[in-house]
């Protein structure tokens, strides 16, 4: 084996110490001459361990090295060689056995004493890796898109059905669908991720809350993005069914929001209060309806209502997670 300090032209060892990337260089059989901190971090060899090494046993991946021997070999013959002063992504071989993926170009070189060819390796898998994560977030926001023109078109289905005239429907369609934008800028912000229960309960009360009609409370409960829109919608329902019919249509009610989180299930529970009791209805409406059919289909939980004397009281009860 040669010496790693003494077999390269100074002038080519200053690329290799500059580079930004991975350099290494070959020799017409193949052997590796130059090698630079940079492949060390890359492949996990050292300088020493690398020079003199036939660079297809070293970093090579099997299924790769019959062709690289083929076209090294043809090349010397022919000065055909498609690889040549190209980047192509291809994969290469860590010292562990992981393969790489990583971009490669390489050059001939005769200008530091020698016929020698000069590969630059630049590892892309961070690259790939945010390739992958921009498709990812693509097919996750045509599959979120799709499922929201689904909702709103369910939605419209639905209050048109239980609205007497144009003028109740475009009133009730426009506000649930305000409560969905609303509920769309809370997973906007946080990226689509999880929403706090808390940032929920503010959106729906807190303007109440300031006024002292309102309060809500409980633990830090993060809500995943499928769960938030639909949650929305239910405490948009219960607050709607207040401000007309319930507490929050008395100068004396008020509405009280908490929750907690007992394995793994979110229980949620709106009491309204100071409006002197409420009875059963013996019909329930389409606010009623629809909180039931939200709680089901978009939570994957159940809702109780209890018709008490001190008011209103509803329990929510879905899974933290789908």
């Amino acid at each position: 084996m040669r010496s790693a300090s003494s077999a390269l032209h100074a002038g080519l060892q200053s690329v290799l110490d500059t580079a930004l990337d991975a350099v290494v260089v070959m020799d017409v059989d193949g052997r590796i001459l130059g090698w630079n901190e940079h492949a060390t971090a890359s492949f996990g060899w050292t300088l020493a361990e690398a020079v003199g090494q036939k660079l297809s046993d070293l970093i090579i991946p099997p299924q790769h090295r019959p062709a690289h021997e083929r076209g090294l070999k043809r090349y010397l013959q022919t000065g055909l060689g498609p690889v040549l002063n190209r980047r192509i992504e291809i994969s290469a071989l860590h010292r562990d056995g992981r393969e790489l993926p990583v971009e490669l170009s390489i050059t001939e070189s005769r200008q530091f004493g020698g016929r020698l060819f000069i590969g630059f390796i630049r590892d892309i898998r961070e690259r790939q890796q945010e390739v992958e994560r921009r498709h990812r977030l693509l097919r996750e926001f045509n599959h979120r898109v799709k499922n929201m023109l689904s909702v709103v078109l369910a939605m419209a289905h639905q209050t048109a059905r239980h609205s007497s005239d144009t003028e109740s429907f475009q009133e009730a369609f426009l506000s649930r669908l305000e409560t969905l934008a609303h509920g769309h800028d809370l997973l906007v912000a946080s990226e689509w991720k999880e929403v706090e229960l808390q940032a929920l309960a503010e959106q729906v009360l807190g303007a109440d809350a300031a006024t002292g009609r309102a309060s809500f409370s409980g633990e830090r409960a993060l809500l995943s993005a499928n769960r938030v829109l639909g949650l929305a919608l239910v405490l948009h329902e219960l607050y709607t069914n207040a401000v007309k019919y319930g507490a929050l249509a008395v100068p004396a009610g008020r509405v009280d929001l908490d929750w907690r989180v007992e394995d793994g299930e979110a229980i949620v529970c709106w009491r309204e209060s100071g409006n002197g009791g409420v009875d059963k209805p013996s019909r329930l409406g389409f606010g009623h309806q629809m909180i039931d059919m939200t709680a089901r289909a978009d939570l994957q939980g159940r809702v109780d209502f209890e018709w008490l004397s001190s008011g209103l009281v509803v329990t929510i009860r879905f899974p933290m997670t789908a």
